[in-house]
């Protein structure tokens, strides 16, 4: 989600990447290797602190913490709109071989993910999935580099890579991944284009449980043109998902869902296409749309990403003008 990356232009991301990286040492990361960049970067105590939540038997989720205006707080642009964002959710499938996260948030997050992992295991992470390279996603990939095997669409290392994030991960597929550990599968899917251009969606088949990253949030859907997103491709990604066995959905952000909310989401998203491909055709200035389209219909009004919502509007305006073109 574009609201959840550090204040500022996401383009302009410092750190110098070393693609190589040091040698991968799987385990345990001792926490006064990160506290310091956590106390550091920590500029007001929380509203809510970080806390996990069991899912399934085996199958945890980390959300938090929780701030005004956005997830890493006020400023930058970002005003109280009177709600609680937060950091994307981790998930923690624990095995009897060890642990496999699905991301990391934020760098300064890190110290405070691993005790939260660690009060529900022990084990060693064995490995992590991410499902795109946002930072308030993947940001920990930079200190998760060091201390285990990331595995990510092979776009989201590229961005990555162009964006000058540290961290990129090493390994990468291209449509479909599997991991294996303690006698449990985990998947990894790439349906196409939606939030970004690499985003995955991790399914956990024993379970019946997905990770759907910012393809589903307890907000609206916000696009990422400046990494590729798409607007018209994300209705098919969302098909696709339905398509799997799941009945709970541990979103990008927020408490956990249903398949129903998808299938409502994807009407919703449907029909905000159409209001735009129209604005498109009609030639409604820019400036016009956002209160054209009309998101109160839609209950999209008021939620944590819709500030997020209007920095993609030129993208996503464009990119149904384009459509129109072609048809």
């Amino acid at each position: 989600m574009i609201d959840t990356l550090p204040r500022g232009d996401y383009r302009r991301r410092g750190g110098k990447i070393d693609a190589s990286g040091p040698p991968c040492r799987p385990g345990w990361i001792d926490r006064g290797e990160v506290v310091a960049v956590a106390v550091s970067a920590q500029q007001t105590k929380p509203a809510k602190p970080m806390q996990i939540e069991k899912v399934k038997d085996g199958l945890y989720v980390i959300r938090g913490p929780f701030n005004p205006c956005a997830p890493n707080g006020c400023g930058g642009g970002y005003r109280d709109d009177g709600l609680l964002h937060e950091a994307r959710d981790v998930a923690v499938r624990v095995t009897s071989e060890g642990l496999i996260l699905v991301d990391d948030k934020y760098q300064n997050n890190v110290a405070d993910v691993l005790e939260k992992v660690k009060s529900v295991s022990a084990m060693p992470i064995k490995y992590l999935l991410n499902t795109h390279h946002h930072t308030d996603h993947a940001g920990g990939d930079a200190t998760f580099i060091n201390m285990t095997e990331i595995i990510a669409h092979r776009n989201v290392r590229e961005n990555f890579l162009r964006n000058k994030q540290p961290g990129a991960p090493r390994v990468t597929f291209n449509d479909q991944a599997s991991v294996f550990l303690g006698g449990v599968e985990v998947r990894a899917y790439y349906f196409g284009r939606g939030h970004t251009n690499g985003d995955a969606v991790i399914y956990f088949p024993d379970l019946k449980v997905i990770h759907s990253g910012d393809l589903i949030t307890e907000g609206m859907p916000v696009m990422d043109y400046n990494n590729g997103a798409s607007a018209i491709e994300w209705v098919t990604v969302l098909d696709k998902i339905l398509a799997l066995d799941f009945d709970v959905v541990i979103p990008g952000h927020g408490a956990l869902l249903t398949k129903e909310r998808i299938r409502s989401d994807r009407q919703k998203l449907v029909t905000m296409n159409q209001r735009m491909a129209e604005f498109a055709r009609k030639g409604v200035p820019l400036e016009q749309v956002f209160d054209a389209l009309k998101l109160a219909d839609l209950g999209w009004d008021h939620t944590v990403s819709t500030v997020a919502f209007k920095g993609g509007l030129k993208g996503y305006y464009e990119e149904m003008k384009a459509a129109g073109v072609r048809q």
